[in-house]
């Protein structure tokens, strides 16, 4: 079992993360603290630029994943849940159909359940989870081939595998039903969509260090 807090984010961390590399990048600085400084919010504006890594229709587009990777540019133990084309790399992976990405690595990724996180992975065993669930019964039968997921289960299992203080960052177009003993919101991102697509939003949660 790993406990130990690798990380210290703080809605206040990712927006300066965030706007100094949009500086850099030439971009919006486009995220802000709430005046008591407890929660941000924000929102990316991608135009037309949604490529994603594969043809895959459920995948990350190339702008979520670069952006996400400024809010956190030390993720620790990652793992991308609902992982679907996301290539291998220095992270685990887990979904219910690995045929969209080859096969899976030993000991790092899983097919599997993600109501049932926590019985794949050791308890308190990641800095970061990044969840890319089906938003709607649509999506879930006509994109990705399975049932609608019960996210309200998925959340208490990833609380499960979170490390104290660690973060899960939900790619949704609802916010989830999630406990206010089990983690802290700490604000979102909403994704300004272009023409023929869907609104939706990262939502950051942050695990309770004491509960």
């Amino acid at each position: 079992m790993q406990t130990d807090v690798l990380l210290n984010i703080t809605p206040k961390t990712i927006v300066e993360n965030y706007n100094s590399f949009a500086r850099v990048e030439g971009l919006p600085e486009s995220l802000h603290l709430y005046s008591n400084g407890k929660r941000f919010y924000g929102e990316w504006d991608y135009g037309q630029n949604f490529k994603n890594i594969s043809g895959y229709k459920g995948a990350y587009s190339l702008q979520d994943l670069v952006r996400l990777k400024a809010t956190i540019p030390d993720m620790g133990n990652l793992l991308h849940l609902f992982s679907g084309s996301i290539p291998s790399g220095p992270y685990s992976r887990l979904d219910s159909n690995f045929a969209v990405i080859g096969s899976q690595i030993p000991g790092r990724d899983v097919v599997g359940d993600a109501t049932e996180a926590h019985k794949y992975f050791d308890p308190d065993s990641f800095d970061v989870v990044m969840a890319d669930p089906p938003w709607s019964k649509y999506h879930s039968e006509e994109i990705y081939n399975c049932s609608l997921v019960d996210k309200t289960k998925v959340l208490k299992s990833v609380h499960q595998i979170l490390k104290p203080g660690g973060i899960l960052i939900w790619k949704d177009f609802a916010k989830p039903i999630w406990s206010g003993s089990e983690y802290d919101y700490l604000g979102r991102i909403c994704i300004d969509p272009s023409s023929g697509h869907d609104d939706r939003s990262f939502k950051f949660y942050k695990k309770k260090e004491s509960v």
